[in-house]
């Protein structure tokens, strides 16, 4: 590899540049290599962490686990079963980082057709009413844990879209989930 470098920098010294495309090019099979790796290692965490779920409560998993649990159930079909029981035993934490990830959850995946979407939703009132943050006044003020309608007639009415939905919370990821889209009237086309 140092020749190809050699290489590359003489005919850069002298105007032409053909081994630097050459270089371009391995380098991003290294970083796609790299970018494929780390999606199957994430996959594999996914899978002994999903593996670990059924004979342990969620309190036997560090709370990184916990959070990623809850944020990642509502997409694997295989373990909806247990979306549910994970739900309720975040909520009986009463811990602020698992509210956060419970009312996350409802934001950005907003699972409306998933069997444990009923708990969900519960879970995320509950949780935002918990703490003095902004997802209590916000619930209260557009209606976020009955659904998207009040944020979405709230953006239709406003001058100031930005402003309302910073106001809100909807910032970041939150941003991009498929409560706001569906609140915006878009197709979810992200499921």
């Amino acid at each position: 590899m140092s020749g190809l470098r050699e290489v590359a920098a003489v005919s850069a010294r002298r105007g032409a540049h053909p081994l630097l495309s050459v270089e371009r090019l391995l380098a991003s099979e290294r970083v796609a290599a790299g970018i494929e790796a780390r999606r199957i290692g994430r996959r594999e965490a996914w899978d002994d962490l999903v593996a670990r779920l059924p004979g342990a409560s969620l309190a036997a998993l560090p709370a990184a686990d916990q959070r990623r649990l809850l944020l990642g159930i509502w997409t694997e079909r295989s373990i909806a079963s247990l979306a549910g029981g994970v739900v309720e035993q975040a909520a009986a934490g009463r811990r602020r980082s698992l509210d956060r990830a419970i009312v996350e959850a409802y934001l950005l995946r907003y699972p409306s057709d998933h069997p444990a979407f009923g708990a969900l939703r519960a879970a995320a009132a509950l949780a935002a009413d918990r703490h003095d943050w902004r997802w209590r006044e916000a619930g209260a003020r557009w209606s976020l844990w009955d659904g998207p309608a009040g944020l979405g007639d709230a953006l239709r009415d406003t001058f100031d879209a930005r402003r309302l939905l910073h106001e809100t919370g909807f910032v970041g990821r939150l941003a991009n989930g498929v409560f706001l889209r569906a609140a915006r009237g878009m197709p979810d086309s992200a499921r």
